[in-house]
């Protein structure tokens, strides 16, 4: 599973240990509710001495636009993929060539829109596992739709997981200590992410192994090798990052005359999720049994 250490990294200090550090889930503008511009985000990678795994919302033009100018920071080619259920499952590949086929071939031919995609998770596991790639599921715990376990997983696709994010540093703490938990019942190594979308938020949490390339920070973490450090945002800087991460995906979503479309969606995923909720709760299990003899 690895070992997990809520407080702020200690990067300078882990470095002379031989570990490096990578923030394993960030955004950038090229996220519809992102901010961090890919100068600014490598520039304060290098600054840090850190890697970043580039996991935009159904977009893969962050990664291409790092790659070209990474300055020696290690740079993990990444996608969260928002499933037709509204869940959000991390896809990692090895290499810049295996994301982008994945993207054009097997996800862009199934999104109508930037929001979403019609995958089932099952669907998105099977397409994904045609290339060199590793699942993660991210945030498991976090309220809403967009989490696996909030959502319910099959025990088939658990088994079929690479990776749990145990610590999301803007969640909060009782919903990564659920996915700590989770992980470990399920026996899967875990990772761990600030999930940004600011060039500010970028380092809160890292993954450190002592791996320098794709394949060996890969190896450590499935391995169960990685030591994970980072700690939550407080209350006030949730707020603050939740009303400016909203405010972006609706400024940009007019840019892209796309608000009926992101209403559509959010709509769909919300009422998705409540229908799962309703049909799978004690009150609605009990009337079907006893109310309707």
């Amino acid at each position: 599973m690895g070992s997990i250490i809520f407080k702020r990294p200690p990067i300078k200090k882990l470095a002379k240990e031989g570990f490096l550090g990578v923030d394993m889930h960030f955004h950038t503008q090229y996220s519809l509710d992102a901010s961090s511009r890919i100068p600014a985000v490598i520039k304060k990678a290098k600054r840090k001495g850190i890697g970043l795994a580039i996991t935009d919302h159904n977009a893969i033009k962050g990664v291409q636009a790092a790659f070209k100018e990474k300055k020696d920071v290690l740079i993990i080619p990444g996608i969260e993929v928002t499933c037709r259920n509204g869940n959000h499952v991390l896809v990692y590949f090895y290499s810049k060539g295996d994301l982008e086929e994945f993207f054009t071939k097997k996800l862009k031919p199934s999104m109508k829109n930037p929001f979403s995609t019609t995958l089932s998770p099952k669907a998105l596991f099977d397409a994904a596992e045609d290339y060199s790639s590793v699942l993660c599921a991210p945030h498991p715990y976090a309220p809403g739709p967009f989490s696996v376990m909030k959502t319910g997983m099959s025990e088939g696709l658990q088994k079929r997981l690479d990776l749990v994010e145990g610590l999301n540093s803007f969640n909060f703490r009782k919903f990564n200590l659920a996915a700590v938990y989770w992980a470990s019942r399920i026996g899967k190594s875990m990772t761990g992410g600030s999930d940004g979308h600011s060039t500010f938020e970028l380092g809160k949490a890292l993954t450190f192994t002592r791996g320098y390339t794709i394949d060996s920070v890969f190896k450590d973490i499935l391995d169960e090798k990685a030591l994970i450090v980072g700690k939550e945002d407080n209350l006030l800087l949730k707020t603050l990052m939740s009303v400016r991460k909203e405010g972006a995906f609706i400024n940009r979503s007019k840019k892209e005359k796309a608000a009926r479309a992101l209403i559509k969606s959010q709509f769909r995923n919300e009422m998705h999720y409540l229908k799962e909720r309703l049909t799978n709760g004690k009150v609605y299990q009990t009337f079907m049994r006893h109310g309707l003899k």
